[in-house]
């Protein structure tokens, strides 16, 4: 029985031991094993706790330190930085709690504040790079360009940092200076020759230059290296499309489609180069792909119509007889519907209605769209012999006769609409001396 009851209390003395030491275990330390177990809310109210009893200047500093980080951590960073600023003095910059209180502005969005933070600190310590580069990103997301590739070309004096070179090429884009832009980037390639960001950045200076040769070597020389990069990819499908290379840039297309790449960008173009190699099943395809994922594309409702108007033969599809007509003029009406006042668009919009229309004998239809193309571009003097023919089979004559002449004087003699619109003349006249 004795052995029984020392056994009960000799429990009972360790129960106690470890309750006093639970006890004894100090709030900052309760909230540093909190902080290991990522509790963060848990650890914020300890060192609010453990903030009612310091005393000590430094104490408070380092507690708030850890009680903003922690805020930080669960993204409250207006509250972060409220502690953080609690512990500023006036007159002097504590460098730990000033690069804290600027990183919660840049994470809250108020940039000015967090730029001026940084601006300070790089002032105070010069030989810092991290203030510089955090300067500089905030000078480029205010839209200081000038400013942020002054504070850029200083920091790549003392250390070629690629992204900043790009930052500096970014920046100089920006205000126009397309060259050195250029030179820019192509000195961060050259530091960091496997970042595709970089090289997409210069392919699309050199697309914007109708330098296709010199884009199409650069995303080769990179895919070699690196032959799984999509993006890069399709830069060079698209160099070969701009340059009316279609044989290669459909190799390239069909290469990214079997890869599993249904981007935008991918289906769109993949469409525009089926469509320049009349492949109008494959460019329908992939503008229908495109379609589900942005429908509010006038180009693409455009070029979608302009496929399927194209595409005028009858064919099997899934064992379903299909007719294109009626979708082609339902999306040249889409595209209508959506089209900013683009001249270019509207032109081929209501130039592929008319012509379905016509396909349809539906001529009352076709004409205002025929007339509606040649006024969004006159230069296209073809359109002239068609409203004429419409008009010729409406029986209006003299109209006819109008338009019929009028491209007589424009179009160039031996040309099949030429030789048609000759014939229609005498054909015209003849009606109108029948009719006298």
């Amino acid at each position: 029985m004795r052995s029984i009851a020392t056994s009960l209390i000799t429990v009972a003395l360790l129960s106690l031991t470890v309750a006093l030491k639970a006890q004894e275990v100090s709030p900052f330390a309760a909230a540093k094993e909190a902080i290991s177990r990522y509790e963060y809310s848990k650890a914020i109210e300890l060192l609010d706790k453990a903030l009612e009893s310091a005393q000590d200047d430094n104490e408070i500093r380092d507690l708030s330190l850890q009680k903003a980080r922690c805020q930080k951590k669960m993204l409250r960073y207006d509250a972060a930085a409220e502690t953080l600023a609690s512990v500023m003095k006036p007159g002097s910059l504590d460098v730990e709690v000033a690069g804290e209180l600027a990183d919660c502005h840049v994470s809250s969005g108020k940039l000015n504040d967090a730029l001026g933070l940084y601006s300070l600190l790089s002032l105070q310590h010069p030989d810092n790079l991290y203030f510089s580069i955090q300067k500089a990103s905030l000078l480029f997301k205010i839209n200081d360009f000038q400013g942020c590739a002054e504070e850029g070309k200083v920091i790549c004096s003392r250390d070629p940092i690629p992204s900043i070179l790009s930052l500096i090429g970014a920046s100089l884009l920006k205000m126009g200076q397309v060259d050195s832009s250029l030179a820019y980037y192509r000195k961060s390639l050259r530091f960091n020759p496997s970042n595709p960001n970089t090289v997409v950045s210069i392919s699309n200076i050199l697309l914007g230059k109708k330098d296709y040769d010199g884009t199409i070597s650069l995303a080769k020389d990179f895919l070699e290296q690196a032959p799984d990069n999509m993006g890069v990819a399709q830069i060079l499908g698209v160099a070969y499309y701009l340059k009316d290379d279609q044989d290669n840039a459909y190799e390239v297309f069909k290469q990214l489609r079997k890869d599993g790449d249904d981007s935008y960008g991918t289906m769109y173009y993949s469409g525009l180069n089926a469509l320049a190699l009349n492949r109008f099943e494959v460019a329908q395809d992939c503008f229908e792909e495109a379609w589900q994922i942005d429908s509010s594309d006038v180009r693409l409702a455009v070029n979608f119509a302009i496929s399927l108007a194209k595409d005028r033969q009858f064919r099997k599809k899934n064992d379903v007889l299909i007719n294109n007509t009626d979708k082609a003029i339902s999306f040249f009406s889409k595209a209508s519907d959506i089209a900013e006042p683009d001249h270019e668009i509207m032109y081929k919009i209501h130039n592929g209605l008319g012509q379905l229309y016509f396909m349809k004998q539906d001529i009352k239809t076709a004409l205002p769209h025929y007339e509606a193309a040649y006024e969004y571009n006159p230069k296209d003097i073809a359109l002239l012999v068609s409203i004429g023919y419409c008009h010729r089979l409406n029986k209006n004559y003299n109209t006819a006769l109008r338009y019929y002449e009028k491209y007589l004087k424009l179009g160039k003699e031996g040309t099949k609409n030429y030789n048609f619109a000759k014939e229609e003349v005498t054909y015209v006249k003849s009606e109108l001396h029948m009719l006298q």
